[in-house]
């Protein structure tokens, strides 16, 4: 693969940037357009589509999704062209039933396996498509988009206002195009009918819609430290019994920085610690032993958020290899043990009584000895 090239969207408009990627789709039959969340690719790609495109992939995981643009041209020769011919587990007489298996096909199958079944990561998706699309004369160009932090975390928070609007002109472009498209949804609005490919609605309130939607309020921290987070959040557990939580940098020379807003779920059973990641951070799927995905801030990034009660404890019960339920539930729910694996990061618990649980236990005692500050200045202004 030729160097990757690097477009900067938040240096151009978006009608900029379509003319520059368009110019390369004219150039490479295939782009593979990756970058963090909020850089673009999903709008920009969308944008692209007319007679010239064939066919539009995205991964479906939770972060941020390579987009793979074909050339029409191209997507026709994928389909002529035979991959393999694959063994059914049907049988005629004594011989499997074999059926052919086109090079489009086989693209397809390799977006979905590589990146959504076992999430092996953009480095290997890329190294994938490559292998195959080389075989009929075509090296992939992948292109990153970027942006400002600063214009990365803006669009993120807003990306839901014209969610709507932007699967509405997919689902146009390809019926106007005969494009081929993979999407379901995009963060803030979902395909009502994926089969047909017909209709956009917003999420469900009980469904992750990925945006600021799955949030009751968002609360600034920018005057506050640590301490006023959990104090806010210890409130909100006691006098609501919602969810909050917000996001924590340690950096490598050991300072602790709070990096995002503190936001509160809708009600007791939200999950915002992934929606939070997203919005105020960004992840790519980046494979490394037990981590799935990466982010891109230097340093250690921990998720602090208040205890779910019905959450951990239906996770729990839920779960066939636990022991017999205890009077006590564990604070830390599955979910949390298996984020911070995968998104290398630390998860800290808070009970409303201020109890605490952390996938770190370095951590754990920090934040116990921040909260019995807090509880001992309480009992202080109560005399």
């Amino acid at each position: 693969m030729s160097n990757m090239k690097i477009l900067d969207t938040s240096a151009h408009t978006k009608e900029e940037s379509v003319k520059i990627l368009s110019g390369e789709l004219e150039k490479c039959p295939v782009i593979i357009l990756t970058g963090p969340q909020g850089g673009g690719k999903t709008t920009i790609a969308i944008k692209m589509l007319d007679g010239n495109v064939g066919a539009m992939f995205e991964g479906r995981a939770r972060s941020a999704q390579p987009v793979i643009l074909v050339r029409k041209d191209f997507v026709d020769k994928m389909n002529l062209e035979i991959f393999e011919k694959r063994k059914l587990p049907i049988f005629e007489g004594d011989e499997p039933v074999c059926v052919d298996v086109s090079y489009f096909d086989q693209l397809k199958y390799l977006i979905e396996t590589v990146f959504d079944v076992m999430e092996l990561g953009e480095p290997e998706l890329v190294k994938q498509i490559t292998g195959l699309t080389r075989k009929l004369g075509v090296v992939p160009e992948e292109i990153e988009l970027i942006a400002s932090d600063e214009e990365l975390v803006k669009r993120r928070l807003s990306r839901h206002l014209d969610a709507k609007e932007r699967l509405s002109t997919l689902l146009d472009r390809e019926k106007e195009f005969g494009i081929e498209s993979n999407l379901w949804g995009i963060q803030g609005a979902k395909i009502t009918d994926i089969i047909n490919r017909e209709g956009v609605a917003d999420y469900e309130e009980d469904q992750i819609s990925r945006s600021v939607r799955d949030f009751d309020r968002i609360i600034p921290t920018k005057d506050m430290d640590i301490a006023d987070c959990l104090i806010q959040m210890l409130e909100i557990s006691n006098n609501e019994n919602k969810e909050s939580g917000f996001l924590v940098l340690h950096t490598d020379d050991g300072e602790e920085k709070i990096v995002s807003d503190l936001v509160v779920g809708k009600n007791t059973n939200s999950l915002i610690g992934v929606t939070l990641l997203e919005v105020y951070v960004g992840f790519r799927q980046d494979r490394a032993l037990y981590r799935a995905y990466k982010h891109a801030k230097e340093g250690k990034l921990e998720v602090i958020h208040s205890y779910t009660p019905n959450l951990q404890e239906m996770a729990y019960l839920a779960n066939p290899f636990t022991p017999p339920a205890e009077e006590d539930f564990p604070i830390m729910s599955t979910a949390d043990i298996a984020a911070a694996e995968r998104f290398d990061v630390i998860v800290s618990v808070i009970e409303a009584d201020g109890n605490v649980e952390s996938s770190s236990n370095h951590r754990k005692k920090e934040l116990e000895e921040i909260i019995s500050g807090i509880v001992v200045l309480d009992d202080e202004d109560g005399q």
